[in-house]
């Protein structure tokens, strides 16, 4: 099922060229956008603002979701948005029929030819194409036209840390054994496909990159909104908080971790110390998390800094995972003094003990809550100074500048390369013509040699 509703400008777009109009980019997105939340839909929403403040954005994004098929945004961030549907049970089938391919689970599951074709078709209309995720990114791979890869994390990374921890996952522990080592394969050769591939930091672009130079690979990292996280000093009671999308597997095995290795520890020295979790989470996670002396849920919250209100700390218990942990930032700016796995702190460049309290182990948890409820000032001084931290990184224009400066430029090189060509004799647009078929149908032949069932 197709749905596209263009902008009034957008109808009858006349063929001006690039100099008499600001560039259009075509946005790809494996999920809808909206509403917003959740990080990889922050991300992407964000990046796209930014954006739009130098090009004309169309997204086209998959939906598996009938509702989000009439959903009208209240931003005006994109000047067209087309979607197509993908029901769920064909993207189990595609996951289902590529386990003895050499195709990543997860980029066979967003196949759609449905998808693909509207793609080609808008793909004439306009000078540029971003791709969130490898996900959408297997679309346009190897593609003659200028096209950027929005990466965000190595997905790499985490299923190898998954791989290596002891979790106890069953069918997710196998799925993520298969896939950890074609993943790995598929993003680097991913990495030399594209004009630009941004990563939100430099762990994840060191793990893909094996420490080699690309200037391809740019680090983007994240910023945080403090419009809506006020800051306030620490509580006084002792109360943990975790705030996160408890639908995510990472996210999960975080709290649950705490609650069963850690905070039993604290609660034999404190017996009133409450951990809080916030956040999207299933009817089972609910029960399995409230069956755990002292822990609390709350659930999906409209304000996550009311909802951690009073406490005297956040916890960043991840031990799986890639990227940054938006959880660390919200909790710095909400004034909640951080307590965080190494994992956790990744990318950020904030300094132990300065910004932030870095354990790895429950005992170590044990010692670091303890600081902070024997000595308050400590809290009130790492409360302070992390503010401080993320107040210089709160925007997002100065985080992505990077990409926009490349995407301007290589734009801008294309639109001269096909200036010159089309006022080349016959025999030079003879030859262009045949460079990019060639460089077209290399791309085609690489992408489809890992497909499988496609929709």
């Amino acid at each position: 099922m197709f749905r596209s509703t263009p902008a009034p400008e957008e109808r009858g777009l006349p063929a001006r060229p690039l100099g008499q109009r600001r560039p259009r980019v075509l946005i790809l997105t494996p999920r809808y956008p909206y509403p917003v939340i959740g990080g990889d839909r922050l991300r992407i929403h964000r990046l796209c603002r930014v954006l739009a403040g130098s090009f004309s954005l169309t997204l086209l994004s998959l939906c598996d979701d009938r509702r989000e098929l009439d959903h009208v945004p209240d931003d005006d961030v994109f000047s067209r948005i087309e979607r197509i549907y993908l029901p769920r049970w064909r993207s189990y089938a595609n996951a289902l029929a590529a386990v003895p391919t050499a195709t990543p689970l997860q980029v066979a599951y967003y196949r759609c030819a449905a998808f693909r074709n509207r793609l080609e078709a808008l793909l004439p209309e306009h000078d540029a194409t971003l791709a969130h995720l490898i996900r959408t990114g297997q679309y346009i791979e190897g593609s003659d036209r200028p096209a950027f890869l929005e990466m965000t994390d190595a997905i790499s990374l985490n299923y190898a840390r998954v791989r290596s921890s002891r979790a106890r996952l069953g069918l997710k522990g196998w799925i993520y054994a298969l896939e950890a080592g074609r993943l790995k394969r598929y993003e680097q050769r991913m990495l030399r496909r594209f004009d630009a591939v941004t990563l939100v930091s430099a762990v994840d672009r060191d793990f893909l990159t094996e420490g080699a130079d690309d200037p391809r690979v740019l680090v983007c990292s994240n910023a945080i909104d403090l419009g809506r996280m006020a800051w306030q000093a620490p509580g006084r009671e002792p109360i943990l908080v975790f705030i996160g999308n408890m639908l995510s597997m990472q996210n999960m095995d975080a709290c649950v971790h705490f609650a069963t290795d850690v905070l039993p520890l604290l609660r034999r020295r404190n017996p009133s110390l409450r951990f809080r979790v916030v956040g999207r989470i299933s009817a089972r996670g609910t029960a399995s998390l409230r069956g755990i002396e002292g822990v609390d849920v709350t659930g999906e919250v409209d304000d996550v800094g009311a909802a951690a209100a009073g406490a005297m700390a956040g916890i960043c218990s991840v031990r799986l995972g890639a990227g940054i942990q938006n959880k660390v930032l919200e909790y710095m700016a909400l004034g909640l003094p951080v307590v965080t796995t190494t994992v956790g702190a990744e990318g950020l460049h904030a300094t132990p003990d300065e910004h932030m309290l870095v354990a790895d182990t429950p005992a170590a948890f044990e010692h670091a809550v303890g600081r902070l409820l024997s000595d308050p000032a400590l809290g009130a001084g790492l409360s302070v100074r992390a503010r401080r931290f993320v107040e210089a990184r709160s925007d997002w224009d100065r985080q992505l500048a990077p990409l926009v400066e490349r995407m301007s430029r290589v734009i801008e090189a294309c639109a001269g390369t096909d200036a010159a060509t089309a006022s080349a004799p016959e025999s030079m647009r003879v030859a262009d013509a045949a460079r990019r078929a060639s460089t077209a149908a290399r791309g085609t032949a690489l992408a489809r040699s890992a497909e499988a069932v496609e929709p």
